[in-house]
């Protein structure tokens, strides 16, 4: 086990002079950088190592920032994009690793405007050569219903970020029903004044571990329940601590448990030892709510999507049943019904279309708002790849697989909900 991420949650002055945002952030940035170093050594005196350091703040654009009106369209989004570049620039200079914004609450708003498609059409090049920087786009939640008008833009922006590099996509997702301080990227995002942090994990060996010294499934959800609440345990008792003493808001621990490509890290691995014949053979969704619902969720710090986790290039184990064609896209939709984090670093053909990405994302959605639990898409379209061909990226968190199939659309219909005019969808 160890931490895939301490994120750290701070509003920034958006569009403010870089000079005025970096005399804002300066102090707060050395706490922050103070804080992680003092935590990264407690855990590590307990053999538990911190992977990146990570930082969130609140949706880039809102209407109560007037200055998004000042200048026109077009400066505006320059402006936006330089200045992200310099925060990039920033925060490396501060040892952190990455950081990630929504571009708006879209779920909040009910009609895009011009302004708020233009700045959603430029996502692909915000994203574009900014390796740190990780974006989102919520766009449905049970309290409001879906944004089908965000929903569109969110397709076109993953078909857009595919070519010439699928990697982009990495670095985005559509989200539903998730809230802030989410530690887990691309979906974080912050909201309060006073800053804030909270811990992802990369533990899908600890459930191995259990599992394997499980003589029955009942013994299996116990040992879970066991390992789950010492590890909320012991990471709650450095964390309370070091957020007296730095002024900061501890939010909690997303206990789900991320794994790594690596076949004693996957989490894959982990439904095979519960006597699933593969991940993917019937029995599969089982074995996932078994091993979802013996994370305390109960807890006062447990945060985020808290759940079983299925991002399949970054598990060895998923990677290779994938390449086995022991399961599809719609094996992941289900899955995803009991599942905390949706579809995550899934490689699809090339040639998906926006309509094709849409209904998958409103399945997703659906999925979410109907069980009111929060649930990402993180796709990831390969130019001139086609379903069953190999796919390995140069990462070192992805698993080499193939290209997932899935139920294509056939025909065109100009009446559907891509192609209509319905803005929202609320669910009686």
């Amino acid at each position: 086990m160890r931490i895939r991420a301490i994120t750290i949650g701070q509003m920034i002055p958006f569009l403010l002079k870089n000079e005025t945002i970096l005399s804002f952030l300066q102090d707060k940035l050395r706490n922050f950088s103070t804080f992680s170093n003092e935590l990264t050594d407690m855990l590590k005196n307990i053999d538990i190592d911190v992977d990146t350091r990570r930082f969130c703040s609140q949706p880039l654009f809102s209407y109560d920032n007037k200055l998004f009106y000042e200048k026109n369209l077009k400066e505006t989004l320059v402006d936006i994009n330089d200045q992200l570049k310099f925060l990039q620039d920033v925060f490396k200079d501060y040892g952190i690793d990455y950081f990630a914004c929504a571009m708006m609450r879209a779920d909040h708003i009910q009609e895009l405007g011009i302004f708020e498609k233009l700045l959603l059409n430029e996502v692909p090049q915000l994203i574009q050569n900014k390796r740190k920087f990780f974006t989102s786009l919520p766009v449905a939640s049970t309290e409001k219903g879906i944004n089908l008008a965000a929903l569109r833009s969110g397709a076109k922006i993953i078909k857009s970020l595919s070519d010439p590099d699928p990697f982009n996509n990495l670095q985005f997702c559509i989200s539903s029903n998730v809230g802030p301080n989410i530690p887990f990227f691309p979906a974080a995002y912050h909201l309060s004044e006073k800053p804030a942090f909270s811990l992802a994990l990369e533990m899908a060996d600890e459930v191995i571990n259990a599992i394997e010294a499980s003589d029955s499934l009942k013994d299996a959800q116990m040992n879970l329940l066991a390992k789950f609440n010492e590890i909320y345990d012991n990471l709650t008792k450095f964390a309370e601590l070091l957020a007296r003493k730095f002024d900061l808001e501890f939010k909690g621990i997303d206990l789900t448990p991320a794994p790594y490509p690596m076949v004693d890290k996957s989490i894959g691995t982990a439904i095979e030892k519960l006597g699933i014949d593969y991940f993917g053979a019937h029995g599969t969704l089982t074995a996932v709510a078994l091993i979802k619902n013996s994370i305390p969720i109960e807890k006062e710090k447990v945060i985020g999507f808290s759940g079983f986790m299925q991002p399949v290039l970054e598990d060895f184990t998923l990677s290779k049943r994938l390449s086995e064609n022991k399961f599809n896209l719609d094996s992941l939709i289900l899955y995803s019904t009991m599942c905390g984090a949706g579809l995550d670093v899934i490689p699809l053909p090339g040639n998906i279309t926006e309509r094709e990405l849409f209904y998958i994302l409103l399945d997703i959605c659906t999925i979410s708002i109907t069980l009111n639990k929060p649930l990402t898409c993180r796709l990831m379209p390969i130019p001139g790849k086609e379903s069953g061909d190999d796919v390995e990226f140069d990462f070192e968190y992805f698993a080499p697989t193939k290209i997932i199939d899935f139920r294509r659309i056939e025909g065109e219909n100009e009446k559907d909900l891509f192609n209509g005019n319905e803005k929202n969808l609320k669910f009686l």
